[in-house]
């Protein structure tokens, strides 16, 4: 197993190896797909582990030892997790959270929405549904719709200083890294995000960065 690398664990061989190999073609180093959470656990019990587990516990056997989600958690405590599954449902969302996983994307998404997700949560970043934070009690992710996963945020008239203030947002830049970046005060980036945030309908940076990427803006290194 390589450091820094992603772990598929899905029943759905063929869907895997597709997952697989279009990751690999952006850049990142796969780990063979694994069709059960038992090979999961043996996989994992060998360090180092990756740096992202994807995954469809909908399909994972269960057993008394307990729900998927958690066991990955314990077989792999330091990695982040993605849930990749048809199932969008309160029980299945809040599972998801309960588990620490970082995101839950539906398996219908795009390779591109997909991509997007694998990268911001690498980034550090929490991808949900909105749905995710309505009528379970669970706060501590950041919030995503459905809508922004699928590039249905609509125009926007950013000013170029607010462009730039998104690129630098997808790059994972903090309000000070880019006021330093930019040679501009961090009350001023502050100013400038929230009015780009406003006319993008966005409610977090999270939502920021989604929206920003479906709509070609570039990462700033």
């Amino acid at each position: 197993m390589t450091s820094g690398s992603v772990m598929l664990v899905d029943h759905d061989q063929l869907f895997s190896a597709a997952l697989a190999a279009l990751l690999e073609e952006e850049g990142m180093a796969v780990e063979s797909p694994l069709p059960t959470l038992s090979a999961a656990e043996r996989a994992l019990a060998q360090p180092p582990a990756p740096a992202l587990i994807i995954t469809d516990p909908a399909g994972l056997d269960r057993t008394e030892e307990g729900e998927p989600l958690q066991r990955l958690r314990i077989a792999a405590p330091d990695a982040r997790i993605l849930v990749l599954s048809a199932d969008l449902s309160q029980g299945a969302l809040a599972r998801s959270l309960a588990a620490g996983a970082h995101g839950h994307v539906s398996k219908g998404a795009s390779f591109n929405a997909v991509l997007r997700a694998v990268r911001l949560i690498l980034m550090g970043q929490a991808v949900y549904p909105a749905a995710a934070t309505q009528g379970i009690g669970q706060t501590q992710a950041p919030a995503v719709s459905t809508a922004d996963m699928n590039g249905e945020g609509g125009g926007a008239d950013l000013s170029p200083r607010e462009t730039q203030i998104l690129a630098c947002v997808i790059s994972g830049h903090s309000n000070k890294a880019i006021a330093r970046r930019l040679s501009i005060t961090e009350s001023t980036v502050k100013m400038h995000f929230k009015n780009a945030m406003r006319k993008i309908n966005a409610g977090n940076r999270t939502q920021a960065a989604i929206w920003a990427m479906e709509h070609g803006i570039a990462p700033m290194a």
